[in-house]
C-alpha cells in the first residue's frame, strides 16, 4: 500500500521551540508546529489564555522565545512596517473579540479591509453581505458589538477573518456558540484551494475527533506540550 508523503515545499509558517511563558496559573507552552499550503491544523486546547498566546506567538506578536517564520522570513527579523503588510494576509478569529465598541459591527469588518484594500467600497460591501447571509445573518449588524448577540458577533468574526481572502487563517474557538459549521467548512475549504493555511483552534473535543472535519494533522496541548494525533487517513 502507498502512504501518503509529506510536503515537499517548506511550510507557510514554521514554529521552532517555541516556549511561551505561564500566564498567571496558566502554564508555559513549547510549541513545534508547521502549517502547510494547502492544509488544516485542528488543535485542541481548552485554555482560552493560552490558545491566544499561541496564536499571538505564530504571528511573531507576544511574549515568546524561538523562532517563527512565516513565508520563510522570522517575524523577527522583519521591520515593524514589514511585519505590518506580511500579518494583512492573515485572518484571524480572536477568542476575546477585538472588536472597537465605539462603531458598528459593520464598521468593525469593512474598515481595516477598506484601508488595506484598492477593492471599490461597493464591491467589499457586496461581498461582505454574501457572506453574512452564508453564515446565517440576514445582513453585517449596524449595532455596536455590546448589542451584537454573542452568536452573531462569533459569526462576524468568521466574515472579518474570510472576507480579504487571507493566505493563513488562524481561528480562535470559531462559531462556539453554533452548530453549524457549513459556512465555515466552506470558507476554510476556500483558503485551502488558494494554497493556503488554516489553524482551527477548538476545546471541544468532539470536534478534535470528528472526522467529517477534514483537517490534516490534529493536535492536542497536553500540559506544557502539542501532541500530534494520527494522521487523518480519510485525507490521505
Amino acid at each position: 500500500m502507498t502512504q501518503k508523503t509529506g510536503p515537499t515545499t517548506p511550510p507557510l509558517l514554521d514554529a521552532k521551540t517555541l516556549h511561551i511563558p505561564a500566564i498567571d496559573m496558566h502554564p508555559a507552552v513549547r510549541v513545534n508546529l508547521q502549517l502547510h499550503s494547502g492544509e488544516l491544523t485542528l488543535l485542541h486546547c481548552a485554555d482560552t489564555p493560552r490558545a491566544s498566546a499561541i496564536a499571538d506567538a505564530l504571528l511573531g506578536l507576544g511574549a515568546h522565545t524561538g523562532t517563527v517564520y512565516y513565508r520563510q522570513q522570522l517575524w523577527s527579523s522583519l521591520s515593524e512596517q514589514q511585519a505590518r503588510l506580511a500579518r494583512r494576509e492573515v485572518g484571524r478569529v480572536q477568542s476575546h473579540g477585538n472588536w472597537i465598541e465605539s462603531v458598528s459591527v459593520m464598521d468593525n469588518i469593512l474598515l481595516p479591509l477598506m484601508h488595506h484594500t484598492i477593492v471599490p467600497e461597493d464591491i467589499l460591501r457586496a461581498a461582505a453581505s454574501d457572506m453574512a447571509r452564508r453564515f446565517g445573518l440576514p445582513g453585517l449588524p449596524k449595532n455596536l458589538p455590546a448589542d451584537c448577540p454573542p452568536a452573531d458577533l462569533e459569526r462576524c468574526a468568521c466574515i472579518r477573518a474570510f472576507l480579504g481572502r487571507p493566505q493563513l487563517a488562524i481561528l480562535e474557538y470559531p462559531q462556539r456558540l453554533t452548530r453549524n459549521h457549513s459556512a465555515l467548512i466552506s470558507c476554510i475549504g476556500q483558503v485551502r484551494r488558494r494554497k493556503g493555511a488554516v489553524l482551527w483552534i477548538t476545546d471541544d473535543n468532539n470536534k478534535l475527533a470528528d472526522r467529517a472535519i477534514p483537517a490534516d494533522r490534529r493536535y492536542r496541548l497536553l500540559g506544557s506540550q502539542l501532541i500530534q494525533l494520527e494522521t487523518d487517513h480519510a485525507n490521505a
